[in-house]
């Protein structure tokens, strides 16, 4: 369990650091034909080698809320609310006084509960309605992975990639409605991914072969979204699809990796969690809530437009750097005020 423990800081503190990547690289992915072609692809590599920091995340909460002791429905939604619809609610209100005040002045409740219900507030908050839906079905899973055998669960995660990654990213190519027949939500194949991947080992040749299909998929997501928006004449985001096969491959991919890594660490004896590594991991949910604003704030200081002030091959990674270390001393102060901590 202790490795475990260790192994998932690492990945939690990976994810909140691609998902700051990510977002400090997308405002010059749309820049297609605006700035220098160097530069826009540059934001094109960036934003894609960091795609897999959502899915990691959806992984990690599989494989630590699955697997459990089975309880009754009401114990379990009762501990999940607290942890997710006061945060989902409070930062709602939050983001959308916050859209106001930069953008669009002039609050409206009717025009609040129609965004809140149709996920328009912030562009970083669909992740509660995703966790939601997952939640929801949560239980059911729980009960499926405790029953079921390896090769079962293993089926099941197959089924998913194929119907939900491969025939609809290839539609493009093969028109087809496979993917109407899968009764599943989009994200919830990572929820059961996760636990598969924490509770099974693999052998040397099968990590071998992901990791380089890991890479095949790294490539597939760049070069894809290159040829597309070429082809296009516009920015094309089709490869960057969380359930694209490429995606899904590069996240399997960093999860094996990380697991494998710190465990074969620790059971020498050589590893050790840094303070660092934890207190990113422990932040990671309040980072990732609280960082919009503060690129908001900063994003102004290395772009207006299509003028670039600083070069991107720079300028996201430093701008990554300051969210990270501005948003994580916000939320280390929040988590010692009574009360507000629950909110993050």
């Amino acid at each position: 369990m202790q490795t475990r423990i260790q192994y998932m800081d690492s990945l939690r503190a990976i994810a909140i650091l691609g998902v700051l990547l990510l977002h400090a690289a997308t405002p010059y992915v749309v820049l297609y034909d605006k700035i220098a072609v160097f530069d826009w692809q540059t934001g094109i590599v960036y934003n894609a080698l960091s795609r897999w920091c959502v899915p990691i995340f959806l992984m990690i909460s599989g494989a630590l809320l699955l697997g459990r002791k089975e309880e009754p429905l009401g114990t379990f939604f009762k501990k999940r609310a607290n942890k997710i619809l006061l945060p989902f609610i409070a930062w709602s209100i939050i983001y959308y006084a916050w859209a106001t005040y930069m953008w669009n002045p002039g609050y409206s409740l009717k025009e609040f509960l129609i965004m809140f219900f149709n996920n328009q507030i912030y562009y970083h908050l669909w992740y509660f309605y995703a966790l939601i839906g997952i939640y929801l079905l949560a239980p059911v899973f729980n009960i499926f992975v405790n029953h079921a055998s390896k090769q079962m669960i293993g089926y099941v995660v197959v089924l998913w990639i194929v119907f939900y990654g491969i025939f609809r990213y290839y539609s493009y190519i093969v028109s087809n409605e496979f993917t109407l027949f899968f009764p599943l939500s989009e994200y919830i194949g990572f929820f059961l991914l996760g636990y598969y991947l924490a509770k099974f080992e693999l052998s040397a040749k099968w990590r071998i072969s992901i990791y380089l299909l890991g890479i095949v998929g790294a490539v597939e997501t760049i070069w894809r979204t290159m040829a597309l928006s070429e082809q296009q004449g516009q920015f094309s985001g089709y490869a960057y699809s969380y359930s694209s096969p490429n995606v899904i491959i590069m996240s399997i991919a960093l999860f094996v990796f990380v697991k494998y890594w710190v465990n074969r660490k620790v059971a020498s004896g050589s590893y050790q969690t840094t303070k660092i590594t934890k207190l990113i991991g422990q932040t990671s949910f309040g980072v990732y809530l609280v960082h919009a604003m503060i690129l908001d704030k900063v994003r102004p200081y290395f772009f207006e437009g299509n003028e670039l002030f600083v070069k991107p091959l720079f300028a996201i990674p430093l701008q990554v750097v300051i969210i990270l270390v501005i948003s994580t001393i916000i939320v280390w102060l929040i988590q010692k005020i009574p009360y507000l901590n629950r909110l993050i």
